[in-house]
């Protein structure tokens, strides 16, 4: 999704960069997976950004190679009739969103081409379900991993660009609502003041889902940061009005500088007829969108359908928001996960919520499957929704259980095929897919693959 690098091949040659060429014209005709505009020159396939389906654009070409071409839009001749104004200053330059100058009706339905398009070769057989579209499309995100700059005298604080690691200094974020952009800018506002605030490297903002409850994790740089600062940064944080944070070196979970309060939220999921309200630490992951994420989880457990004496072995899981809505249907539900403040949130959403039949296993899903396998351990369905990189060192052992029916949970097309293809040359099928836009603004889609042996 990047731009073009200008680092040297290792052969010590610069590769060509036509840049002394006069801009192309090209017409977009869709979205690729990475968010850029796809169109043709010469022959070729062109990626463009920024772009929409059906603008004719002026195109600087800055990457070719012998089958396709990569350029950046220095001029819309023509603009697509499903275009719209971004409605942010930020557009092109922040990495946060691609598709914000696309209506929401073009962006579903280049989703769910996407889709078809690069699952192709596992759909013979197989339902594909239109895609579940967001509401709303703008102000659902509850949690920001914002960077954190010093630049001269000042501070910046916000997203990367595309395709770099320079930061987009956001004062306001339309994929957040109000309240948060307005407790995100009282947070920019007292870091700005604060000096220890240059030892930063990033910080976190997690919002809960029905309570006026923000957690807060600051991090810093392992080399600049210490207890003083933490203190200092600690000050910074209540006079933002957040009274629940914690403050670390990086992203190591083993140490905390300074924590105040409890940094966590809590978010409901339903299943059996039921709302499931989970704790989660300021830590751990959350699905990017509340409302659609309650119907991600009702449709796994109602495809995955586990019984009363099914086993069900849920990998990659977090803090339990798939684990405790199957708990409610399955005899036992076995749940691996290596982030250690998810373990912890996990065990404590148990004890809260009284559901028994949960055994935690702490680590990494790669080993336990291993362990499991060796013990030829049997259950009757098994879940994963492993990280966008994928499950690739899982599946070897997740083959060798070989539950009758697996749900894969993915937010990466590219990594969803792979695993598909290996799942499939080890004995299973594709029986139904669905795609869900969490995250609506960007290209990304969330994927449910129900298989079958």
């Amino acid at each position: 999704m990047g731009s073009f690098s200008r680092r040297r091949k290792a052969s010590g040659r610069t590769p060509s960069r036509p840049a002394s060429r006069p801009p192309v014209e090209v017409t977009v005709e869709s979205f690729a997976w990475g968010g850029k505009g796809v169109g043709r020159y010469g022959g070729k396939v062109v990626f463009v950004s920024p772009a929409v389906p059906g603008d004719k654009v002026l195109v600087r070409l800055e990457k070719a190679k012998s089958s396709y071409a990569e350029g950046r839009v220095e001029a819309v001749l023509s603009p697509s009739p499903r275009r719209v104004e971004p409605r942010c200053k930020f557009f092109g330059h922040c990495g946060g969103c691609q598709w914000l100058a696309a209506a929401y009706d073009l962006q579903a339905e280049q989703k769910e081409a996407l889709v078809r398009q690069v699952l192709r070769g596992h759909l013979h057989g197989a339902e594909l379900l239109p895609l579940v579209p967001a509401h709303p499309d703008r102000g659902y995100r509850h949690r920001g991993d914002f960077h954190v700059r010093p630049s001269g005298a000042s501070l910046l604080t916000g997203f990367f660009m595309e395709g770099s690691h320079r930061v987009v200094n956001l004062d306001t974020c339309p994929l957040f609502g109000r309240d948060f952009n307005l407790r995100y800018g009282a947070l920019r506002a007292a870091l700005q003041r604060e000096p220890a605030a240059r030892a930063l490297s990033g910080f976190t903002l997690l919002a809960g889902e029905e309570e006026e409850r923000y957690a807060l994790h600051l991090r810093l740089r392992e080399e600049a940061g210490g207890e003083p600062q933490a203190r200092a940064l600690g000050e910074a944080a209540l006079s933002a009005g957040l009274t629940d944070f914690l403050i670390a070196p990086g992203l190591r979970e083993e140490e905390v500088l300074l924590l105040r309060g409890d940094p966590a939220v809590t978010y409901t999921v339903e299943a059996e007829g039921r709302r499931i309200p989970l704790r989660a630490s300021v830590r751990s992951f959350t699905q990017a969108h509340y409302a659609l994420n309650r119907l991600l989880v009702k449709t796994a457990v109602e495809w995955l359908s586990p019984s009363r004496g099914d086993r069900v072995l849920d990998l990659y899981a977090g803090i339990g928001n798939f684990t405790f809505p199957l708990a409610l249907a399955a005899g036992e539900v076995w749940a691996v996960e290596s982030s250690r403040p998810a373990v912890e949130d996990a065990r404590e959403n148990a004890r809260r919520l009284e559901i028994p039949n949960v055994r935690h296993l702490e680590g990494d899903a790669a080993r336990w499957g291993e362990r499991l396998a060796a013990a030829s351990e049997r259950f009757g369905a098994a879940l994963l929704d492993p990280p966008r990189t994928g499950a690739r060192e899982v599946l070897p052992f997740l083959l060798r259980l070989a539950p009758p029916r697996l749900l894969y949970v993915s937010c990466s097309l590219p990594s969803l095929e792979r695993d598909l293809g290996l799942l499939e040359s080890g004995g299973y099928r594709v029986r139904r897919v669905q795609p869900f836009d969490l995250f609506p603004q960007t290209y990304g889609v969330e994927t449910l693959v129900l298989l079958e042996r």
